[in-house]
This record gives C-alpha cells, structure tokens and sequence, in this order.
C-alpha cells in the first residue's frame, strides 16, 4: 500500500491516532487494500507524516484489535474481505475463493488412506458405523501460505475407482463431476469457531489454541446420495460485511455450503 492513500491533516482537532485509523478503515472498506496486503510500517508512516510513532502504534493497535489487521513479526497486513452473498447462496469453490481474495491458489494433499469415519463426523442418520471412506486431508495456500486445512470423507463403495485421480491442484468436485458425473446439489452445513488444536496449528503454521472457524459439512448429488462428510478448519482472520435482501434470506435458510 502506497503512503499517499494515507491522508491526515494536523490542523484538525480530530486526534492523529484517530485520523490514522479512520482513514485506513475506509480504503479497507472501499476495497484499495487487498487482502493480506502489507501496510507500512510503523516506522514508514511516522517518518512520512512526521508524526509521533506512538500516534502510529495507536492506530494500528486497533485496527488490529477490530481485527481489520493482523500483524506478524511487526508487520501489518489487511484482513478486511468483502463477500457477496452469492457466497452463501450458491455453491462455491474454495479454490475460486481463495483467487477472489487477490492471491494465488494452491493445493497440496497430505494424506490419502481408506477408513471409517469419525464419531463427531457421523452428523448423517444414514450413515452406518462400520461403511468406509477415503480420507483426504488437504491444505489449501494462497500466496503459498497456509489458509485452510480440509478433511473429506469420500463413500468408498461410491468413489473407489476414482480414488487414484485424486491430485494436488485440482478442486476435488471438479474431479467427481468429470470422472463419475455427480453434481453437488445439495448439503448442509455447520459453522463453530474452536481453538486450533496442536496438530492443525503444526500444518498450518499457527500458534495453539487459535480461534479458528471450523465447518463440518455433508453434501449430495442430483440423486441425492451422499458425496462427502467433510471438516475444514481455517485460520483466515475474515471481516464479512454482506448485504442480504430477503430473497437472499429465504434462499440461504434453504441451502448454503462451500465446494471444496
């Protein structure tokens, strides 16, 4: 972000700390800041201004504390999203998400084995406790860095013969349609927020303990017959601001969950 975005008058009576954080809220909010673009530093800023680097510190020390940025060894990078509400309404690729955010998706798959699922996974009646699935669990980057931890539960009487085809790079339905022609047409959802525990904190480069969203979800078919029980887990420091009419509402109380 450029320094001359920043604007502030010294003849004001509003105080500079205030100035500061007011104006940076509102490129956050117009969009004018990526998201995870770096901000200057506080040095930077001070310099520039000539202004006191406690006035800086201050500024910045809320927008983080509204969780409009993080920081990370002294940086200070934007987290300010702004998601349609298509976003909830229609199925939607984490893949195409993560390049909606401005960065550069990737997926690298970590672990691919045949077992039973879960007991906090067995959120569907019709699922029997001794049927088996092949699990992956997948990391999705963008910018190469760690947004999101996926563990997909696949029927394996359903998808055995395309389990091979599983591949870093590719979102996973993408697969399921081209190979077995299964169309995800319906699901349901849960979102919680948790405290990261130590092996997702590990995989995703985040301290323990780390409030995190975390989605358990289930998915079907245009014959309405299960695809995936799947979990995901994100560390994406997210500021949603949506706008729903009441189509929208009615819309989303019906069917809302993300592709994988």
């Amino acid at each position: 972000m450029k320094l001359d975005k920043i604007k502030i008058d010294k003849r004001q009576s509003t105080p500079i700390p205030l100035q500061i954080f007011q104006v940076i809220k509102a490129l956050l909010v117009d969009q004018q800041i990526n998201y995870l673009e770096q901000l200057p530093s506080v040095e930077e800023v001070s310099s520039y201004f000539e202004v006191d680097m406690k006035d800086v510190k201050e500024a910045y020390s809320r927008l983080v504390s509204e969780n409009l940025l993080h920081v990370e060894q002294e940086k200070y990078y934007a987290n300010y999203v702004t998601f349609s509400s298509d976003y909830y309404i229609k199925p939607s690729k984490l893949y195409d998400i993560i390049i909606k955010l401005g960065l550069t998706p990737s997926i690298k798959t970590i672990k691919k084995r045949v077992t039973v699922l879960p007991f906090h996974l067995q959120i569907e009646s019709s699922v029997k406790n001794d049927d088996t699935y092949i699990h992956l669990k997948r990391i999705y980057y963008g910018n190469d860095v760690p947004l999101a931890l996926m563990d997909t539960y696949l029927p394996y009487k359903t998808f055995h013969n395309i389990e091979h085809l599983i591949v870093d790079e590719k979102p996973l339905y993408d697969i399921i349609f081209n190979e077995a022609g299964k169309l995800v047409s319906s699901g349901k959802r849960l979102m919680t927020v948790v405290n990261l525990a130590r092996e997702d904190a590990k995989i995703l480069n985040a301290a323990r303990d780390t409030a995190s969203y975390q989605v358990v979800s289930s998915t079907y078919d245009q014959h309405h017959h299960l695809i995936d029980i799947s979990r995901s887990i994100s560390t994406m420091n997210q500021y949603f601001e949506v706008d729903f009419n009441e189509d929208d509402i009615q819309k989303i109380a019906k069917n809302h969950f993300f592709y994988i």
